[in-house]
């Protein structure tokens, strides 16, 4: 997922003229580099084929609190992406660099490694929660945010914590991620299956897939024949299955695990409902943004969440979507209900949500904002 909305951020500004070049981790079976999209990606080397394991699972924080031997390799990230920016720096001279994430990513420009250059930091939410978990990180994580030039967040409830690590306000921008819309498109009515409930996202707490099975439960409970699938992987699969099972709910939920992006785009174009109960989980961290609930705004797909971290940003309760309180199964499913129950209701928010969509989400409208953060992030070096 990060890799589909950074390389939307890269051509997008491509399109307004930026000559752009993308310094990643290696993974195992990637090309050190290559052309992505028409974007040039540099990929640096921490380790042997079997090490390199903390990039694109998503996985890369808990793999370092669980393991001294991730965190070592963390080390080895960090040392390698620094010494990669170096050598990029010198053979691509930007007049700018964007980082992701304070860390691993913040490490490669900070202290001193970004040759004078301007820096962006972007925070995706997981990295600042880490730090309610980690208070003394602050003393790590402030200097790193105070350094850059401008700092984006993905939604407005990070904007305070951002402003507690001594970044002030006028340097701060809220920015969420783009999302290519190409692959997802709104499917003639005929092609929605009007009993079948969707949930999409890793199985971690988090993310609340337990909810959905819970108000698929009291759906049931009322008499109505739905289904719910589950299109993710992680952690909590086990204990979901479980939850299934002592529910009886084994011919009601499919747990589809991991799929392709053609494959999500397919089950976005057949469900009837999205449901993303989110929840702030027991570390503090809560939905940073909800990339899932743009995907479904591109499918025409109604959508029923909670209010949970950036998720108020994206969905407006009964204008784009439905949105409940966390942690309230019953309130799901009478939500979901609301929608099965009044097609035409549901078809209005669909609609809404899909404008909403292509005013402030689109690539295009959101490059235009990261072109302006650039340009107040030159003026000030």
């Amino acid at each position: 997922m990060a890799g589909a909305f950074l390389l939307a951020l890269a051509r997008g500004q491509q399109a307004l003229g930026h000559d752009i070049r993308v310094l990643a981790p290696h993974g195992p079976g990637l090309a050190e580099r290559e052309e992505v999209g028409g974007v040039e990606v540099v990929r640096y080397r921490y380790g042997a084929d079997d090490e390199e394991t903390l990039a694109y699972a998503g996985t890369m924080h808990e793999q370092a609190l669980r393991s001294w031997g991730a965190r070592w390799r963390l080390l080895q990230f960090v040392r390698a992406g620094r010494r990669a920016l170096r050598q990029e720096c010198a053979a691509f001279q930007p007049d700018l660099l964007h980082v992701h994430w304070w860390v691993p990513g913040g490490f490669t420009a900070w202290p001193g490694n970004a040759g004078g250059r301007p820096v962006v930091l972007t925070s995706h939410g997981t990295d600042l929660f880490l730090l309610d978990r980690f208070p003394s990180a602050r003393a790590v994580a402030g200097p790193i945010f105070r350094s850059a030039a401008q700092v984006t967040v993905i939604s407005t409830p990070l904007v305070e914590r951002v402003e507690r690590l001594g970044v002030p306000r006028t340097r701060i921008t809220v920015l969420p991620m783009p999302v290519s819309a190409d692959r997802f498109s709104r499917p003639a009515r005929s092609e929605r299956v009007t009993d079948q409930l969707l949930f999409v996202g890793r199985l971690i707490e988090r993310k609340g897939a337990s909810y959905a099975v819970h108000a698929l439960a009291e759906l049931r409970r009322q008499g109505r024949a739905v289904h719910l699938t589950i299109v993710g992987d992680g952690p909590d699969r086990a204990q979901l299955e479980a939850l299934v099972r002592e529910l009886d709910l084994q011919d009601g939920v499919t747990l589809a695990g991991a799929l392709s992006h053609d494959a999500v785009a397919e089950h976005y174009r057949r469900a009837a409902l999205l449901l993303m109960p989110a929840v702030t989980d027991w570390k503090g961290e809560q939905e940073g943004f909800g990339m899932v609930l743009v995907e479904a705004m591109a499918s025409g797909l109604p959508i029923v969440a909670t209010r949970s971290g950036g998720i108020i940003d994206v969905v407006r309760d009964g204008v784009t979507g439905l949105l409940v309180e966390e942690r309230d199964a019953s309130a799901i499913a009478a939500a979901a209900a609301r929608l099965l129950d009044d097609p035409v209701l549901a078809s209005r928010l669909a609609d809404a949500a899909r404008v909403d969509l292509d005013t402030r989400f689109s690539p295009a409208e959101l490059a235009k904002g990261f072109d302006g953060v650039y340009r107040r992030a030159t003026r000030a070096a």
